[in-house]
C-alpha cells in the first residue's frame, strides 16, 4: 500500500508539473522527480489512459478540457491534434511555394508544422506574427524575415493587437498562409477572440493571394468571431476526411480546394 501511496503521489506531482508548464520532456521529467525514464515512461502511459495529459515523442503536453466557442487552446495541444492530417496538409502547401516569394505566414500549429519545409527556398521574404516560426525560418541565412510587433499571448505564441495590425498594414505580400478554428461554408471563417480575427481579416487583405490550412475537425464549427468570408480566399487545403458535400460547396464558390 506504501508503494502504491507513492507512485499516486508521484503522479499527482508530475501531472501538476506539466500542467504548470504546458509540456515537460521524460529526462527533464526523471531528473526533477528523482525516477528512471522508464518508470516515467511509465508514469505517463497511465495519466495518459487516465485522460489527464496527452503523450508526445519524447514527453507529455497537459490535457486541455475542450475549449468554449470564445476560448483558444495552447500552441502545444495544437500541435499534438490531428497530427497526421495537419502533415499532410502542411506538406502539400508547400508545394504551392515557390522561389522568390513574400508570404505572411501566420502563427498556428499547421502553418509551424509547415515553416521547417519551406525555409530552404530561395530569395525569400516571409513576415509572420510567431516568434516560434521566426525561429524555424532563421536557421536559413538566406531568408529575409519580419517579424510582426505587438502584443505577445502566451497560450498561442502570437503577437496580435493594433500595434501588430498597424505593422501588417505597412506590407503587402504575395501570398498569406493562415489557419482557423473553425469554418461554415455557408458563413466564413472564425477564430476564438476578437483580436485574432481582426489580426487574419488584416493578413488576408494584405495578401494578392490566401491559401487556407484547415483539416477535418474545423469544418461546421462556429467559434466566436467571425473573422473573414470564404471570398477572400483562394485555395484551402484540407484532409481526406472532410466531407463531400462540404467540399462540392467550397469549390462552387470558386475555391480551389485540394484533398490529402
Amino acid at each position: 500500500m506504501a508503494q502504491r501511496a507513492l507512485i499516486q503521489e508521484r503522479r499527482k506531482q508530475i501531472l501538476e508539473y506539466i500542467t504548470k508548464k504546458q509540456k515537460a520532456g521524460i529526462k527533464e521529467l526523471s531528473e526533477r522527480f528523482n525516477s528512471t525514464e522508464i518508470t516515467i515512461r511509465r508514469d505517463l502511459i497511465e495519466l495518459e489512459k487516465a485522460k489527464m495529459l496527452i503523450r508526445t515523442h519524447g514527453g507529455a503536453i497537459r490535457n486541455e478540457q475542450k475549449k468554449s466557442v470564445w476560448q483558444t487552446s495552447s500552441i502545444y495541444n495544437r500541435l499534438e491534434r490531428n497530427k497526421e492530417q495537419k502533415s499532410r496538409i502542411a506538406q502539400f502547401a508547400a508545394t504551392l511555394i515557390g522561389d522568390n516569394e513574400s508570404l505572411f505566414i501566420d502563427g498556428g500549429s499547421t502553418t509551424q508544422i509547415l515553416a521547417p519545409l519551406i525555409k530552404d527556398r530561395r530569395n525569400m521574404l516571409f513576415v509572420t506574427n510567431s516568434p516560434d516560426i521566426a525561429d524555424i525560418l532563421l536557421e536559413n541565412d538566406e531568408n529575409r524575415i519580419i517579424q510582426i510587433g505587438g502584443e505577445l499571448t502566451r497560450n498561442t505564441h502570437l503577437t496580435i493587437g493594433p500595434d501588430a495590425e498597424d505593422n501588417i498594414r505597412k506590407y503587402y505580400v504575395d501570398k498569406c498562409i493562415t489557419g482557423v478554428s473553425g469554418l461554415d461554408p455557408d458563413a466564413g471563417c472564425y477564430t476564438a477572440i476578437p483580436s485574432e480575427a481582426s489580426m487574419k481579416r488584416t493578413l488576408v487583405a494584405h495578401s494578392r493571394e490566401c491559401i487556407l490550412l484547415v483539416d477535418s475537425s474545423k469544418f461546421n464549427r462556429k467559434a466566436f468571431c467571425l473573422a473573414f468570408d470564404l471570398s477572400a480566399v483562394n485555395t484551402i487545403i484540407t484532409d481526406s476526411d472532410t466531407p463531400k458535400e462540404i467540399i462540392d460547396k467550397l469549390k462552387s464558390k470558386n475555391i480551389n480546394v485540394y484533398v490529402v
